[in-house]
């Protein structure tokens, strides 16, 4: 009887411990970004982990037995499927990794095929990063996540409820303030822009917060974003030079240019560096998309001498556009009062000849 209870005890557990054993498992594919802001691949080292004996190629072609649960980061997916139509490193060297990425792929469809897949919010960022330094992207970051991962597996997938990582890795105050001053560049621009670029740029400040980046890795992304920020708050930008004023009145040419792919009203700003010239009155200007356009500071200079005028570009909410430019001038001008001060001299000089010559004509008559 109690071999009888124990072999039923034994039986009971084994039943009760089964669905435990199959339980789902859950297998995380996530990697920090190996492309610059651009697209192009800084390394090959994606490759290699996509191998069947790389990190995440045992992860796909020898997947835990059992239910699985997949949860996957929709940055690295893209970055596959980038390496997978062929690539050239930012080095100039072709990469050697897209047949690892096409057969990674292929196998990753058919391992989640009848799966269930969560999608992670995108890059695996740090949490604690993102709401101090984005916390209005917090719920984009998760929204957009979902969406990319269906568009790239072609499937519904469940938006991630969380982050998946909560570190507060350090972060120097440089960093800090490089990553912030690109988040402002951006936004100031972003309504000149494609809204697919805008999402570009938004992820790629993300993707910098991952805490699995290696330091020096962290630093070449940030000095790449704010390389982008910079090219972009210039795309917009005055033309050097330097003007010789000949006239009391006068319009000195500006060449305005506009970079980007929509039409950009801005507001010209202009400073004399003295009181020898006065700036008139300037309307706004609008320049078209991807063009040059020339336009006209009216001038009336006060004396002659040399001035410089520094002038600055701003859109119509008043934020700076490109660098200020200091245009240096030479004022080769004769003022009013020279003018009529040589004049009355001449007049002066005239008379008194007229005189002298009426005086001869009488000594000769007498």
């Amino acid at each position: 009887m109690k071999r009888l209870f124990a072999l039923f005890a034994a039986l009971t557990l084994t039943f009760i411990s089964t669905p435990i054993a199959q339980a789902s498992t859950t297998v995380i594919l996530t990697e920090p970004t190996h492309r610059q802001i651009n697209g192009e691949f800084i390394d090959d080292a994606l490759a290699t982990s996509l191998g069947v004996t790389g990190r995440l190629g045992k992860l796909v072609f020898n997947p835990p037995a059992g239910t699985r649960m997949w949860v996957i980061d929709p940055a690295l997916i893209e970055e596959v499927e980038a390496m997978s139509n062929g690539y050239t490193l930012t080095s100039g060297v072709a990469g050697v990794g897209q047949l690892f990425a096409q057969s990674w792929l292929a196998q990753l469809i058919t391992d989640t095929r009848f799966a269930s897949v969560k999608a992670m919010a995108y890059g695996n960022p740090s949490s604690y990063w993102v709401n101090r330094l984005s916390p209005h992207e917090v719920n984009y970051v998760l929204s957009i996540s979902r969406t990319r991962l269906e568009t790239l597996l072609g499937r519904v997938i469940s938006i991630p409820a969380y982050y998946q990582s909560h570190s507060g890795f350090g972060l120097a105050s440089a960093d800090i303030s490089a990553i912030n001053q690109a988040a402002t560049y951006f936004s100031q621009t972003a309504k000149y822009i494609a809204p697919t670029s805008i999402d570009t740029y938004r992820l790629a400040l993300i993707k910098i917060l991952n805490p699995d980046l290696s330091k020096d890795r962290r630093a070449y992304l940030i000095r790449d974003l704010t390389a982008s920020a910079y090219d972009q708050i210039h795309l917009v930008h005055l033309s050097p030079g330097k003007f010789t004023v000949t006239s009391t009145h006068q319009n000195l040419p500006i060449t305005l240019t506009n970079g980007f792919p929509s039409d950009i009203k801005v507001n010209l700003t202009v400073i004399p560096s003295n009181f020898k010239v006065v700036i008139g009155d300037l309307p706004q200007f609008l320049i078209p998309a991807k063009s040059k356009i020339q336009v006209m500071v009216p001038l009336t200079v006060l004396t002659s001498g040399s001035s410089e005028l520094a002038i600055e570009l701003t859109t119509t909410s008043g934020d700076l556009l490109g660098d200020p430019v200091t245009y240096p001038i030479a004022l080769s001008v004769i003022s009013p009062v020279a003018t009529w001060f040589t004049t009355g001299a001449a007049i002066v000089l005239f008379i008194a000849a007229t005189i002298q010559s009426i005086r001869r004509i009488r000594r000769r008559k007498k």
